[in-house]
């Protein structure tokens, strides 16, 4: 009889899903192995995008991905359970529902806030850590308002209406700025005055947004928090106590019923209780194949303490946590096949942080981005994710709530945007752009962009960039573009003709409205100081084909409700092997 080998997965956030599917790809046709993810909730949670829930431009629903759906029909089996204690020497998990025996476990179970023992934070704060930790906000938010609206007391009043975040990092400049834009809304509702309200970010630090190592990244989030939203920020402020109706800094007291503490997290209790080595931090110290001191046990994401080959500590952003959970999942599927295990070399692509709906900053490879040009990036990479997590479904279902259904602080154009809008008004449009595009390949065709090389050179460099063009975009094309020109201009005219034809037949007509929008972009960009207007309408109209353009005479009405209704196919076993429990 041949015996099973058992891989548990612990913790279904960014990591434990990542290597999950990870070692669906690499054994799913290998009927020796049982992988096993357990989790306490039946959803992974995006945790990234918790701030848009707590500031009610979107539904909590839109945060949460039913593993069932993700790993229906895979390699995975999906537990749910609560694991209270691990024994190593044994290599059983012990649950709340029963006990799991394991040959390789990998640890990601995530964080918890911290809260540096500071008197009065743990029992007077609101934190932002979990879909239930954004729903109270929202709730709490809204209750103060509701509040002081019918207070006469001014000093009370005051409190109600001041709204503190502590923290100047990711997590807290994205949720002030949530906040912000929803805090337009709640005044109009409860007939507040705007200036009677207050918002402040407060960080102990003397700068906020410190992981952004382009200073001007930072001026400018700081000018668009302090002009446009009429955020106060106060740096070099340590909180020193909270209490109820007021915070105590170094140098001042600030009366407020809301501190939303984002200041710092560490492993969850649950590791800190494993012994296992431990940072101070309580992150698990792992060597560079990402394992314990146990070499079948491996600890991913947040839970995992990594120091690379330069001394620089591995930080606990989404894009590290995935590395190493693929880093393990990898290791142990060379481990089952006798082969030799590859290190961790961390590659992070980039930062990026959203300021509300309309704003964002972000440092791509050492290019820095802001204003819609960073939104749409970090849009991108939102959806690149979700593509992998479970493919085209969880894309269209982003794009819907992201761009059609949200509510809250959120730009014009958008909020006149919804999907139970007839799209039948929108298939001329949508022929035109498409023609459009086609004719634009077509003619570069005629023009001889797919002839000789000489030609191809002068044609090229002309197109790129103009007098006007700014020099980050112009600092991206010669890094990126430049030298390799002459395969580009070909895959430019390639992709005009794709996009043409798929909006002129309605297939996809999302993600080909998405592309015509992304060579809009680069258009204007190229042609940024003079006229514009023509890609400009290029762009906008792409982005009106976003509501649904192909579902009305147009292949996306069969084509859509098809690709949905496939079902993955279940792993099976050849009826000839049998496993030992």
């Amino acid at each position: 009889m041949n015996k099973l080998k058992e891989i548990v997965i612990l913790g279904a956030g960014y990591a434990g899903v990542t290597a999950a599917k990870t070692l669906h790809k690499k054994l799913c046709k290998d009927p020796t192995v049982r992988v096993r993810l357990i989790s306490q909730s039946p959803f992974h949670v995006l945790l990234t995008q918790l701030h848009e829930v707590a500031g009610n431009r979107i539904r909590p629903s839109d945060v949460q991905i039913s593993l069932k759906d993700v790993f229906e029909g895979t390699k995975i089996e999906v537990v749910e359970d609560q694991i209270k204690s691990i024994d190593f020497e044994k290599q059983i998990l012990k649950g709340s529902n029963g006990q799991y025996n394991y040959d390789y476990l990998i640890i990601g179970t995530g964080s918890e806030p911290t809260y540096y023992g500071i008197p009065g934070m743990k029992e007077h704060s609101l934190t932002l850590w979990s879909l239930e930790d954004a729903k109270k906000i929202k709730a709490h938010i809204r209750s103060m308002f509701i509040a002081a609206s019918q207070e006469v007391d001014p000093k009370k009043r005051e409190a109600m209406l001041t709204f503190v975040v502590g923290g100047g990092g990711f997590t807290g400049i994205e949720m002030i700025g949530e906040l912000a834009e929803w805090v337009r809304d709640l005044c109009q509702i409860y007939n507040v005055d705007r200036d009677d309200v207050r918002l402040i970010v407060v960080e102990a630090l003397p700068n906020i947004l410190p992981v952004l190592k382009k200073k001007g990244l930072v001026d400018r989030a700081i000018e668009y928090l302090t002009n446009t939203l009429n955020v106060e920020i106060k740096t070099n402020s340590p909180i020193c106590e909270v209490h109820p109706e007021h915070i105590v800094l170094e140098n001042e007291t600030i009366p407020t019923r809301t501190l939303i503490w984002t200041g710092g997290v560490k492993a969850n209790n649950f590791v800190k209780n494993l012994g296992l080595p431990l940072n101070k931090r309580d992150r698990i110290e792992v060597n560079e194949y990402c394992q314990t001191c146990y070499e079948n046990v491996y600890a991913v994401g947040d839970n995992s303490f990594f120091i690379d080959e330069k001394g620089m500590v591995l930080p606990a952003l989404v894009e590290a946590a995935m590395q190493t959970a693929k880093t393990a999942a990898k290791n142990i599927v060379a481990d089952l096949k006798g082969q030799e295990k590859k290190p961790l070399k961390p590659k992070l692509h980039g930062v990026m942080v959203s300021i509300g709906g309309n704003y964002a900053v972000a440092d791509i490879m050492g290019i820095p981005m802001w204003g819609f040009v960073a939104m749409m990036m970090k849009h991108l990479v939102d959806m690149h994710y979700l593509w992998e997590v479970n493919g085209f479904k969880l894309v269209w279902e982003y794009i819907a709530h992201e761009f059609s259904e949200i509510k809250g602080g959120i730009g014009v154009l958008v909020r006149h945007m919804s999907k139970k809008i007839n799209a039948f008004w929108l298939i001329l449009l949508r022929i035109i752009i498409g023609l459009r595009f086609l004719t634009e390949g077509i003619h570069k065709i005629q023009d001889g962009w797919f002839g000789e090389w000489e030609k191809l050179a002068s044609g090229a460099s002309s197109v790129l960039w103009g007098e006007g063009t700014p020099q980050w975009y112009v600092s991206l094309m010669k890094t990126f573009v430049v030298p390799h020109q002459i395969f580009l201009q070909k895959v430019i005219v390639i992709t005009e003709i794709g996009l043409g034809l798929l909006l002129i037949f309605g297939l996809f007509t999302v993600l080909a409205a998405l592309g015509t929008m992304a060579m809009s972009a680069s258009f204007i960009m190229a042609a940024w100081g003079g006229p514009i207007w023509d890609p400009l309408m290029l762009f906008v109209g792409s982005f009106a084909l976003l509501g649904g353009a192909g579902r009305a005479f147009g292949l996306d009405y069969y084509v859509l409700p098809w690709l949905f209704s496939l079902s993955k196919k279940p792993v099976s076993y050849p009826k000839h092997i049998t496993f030992e429990q």
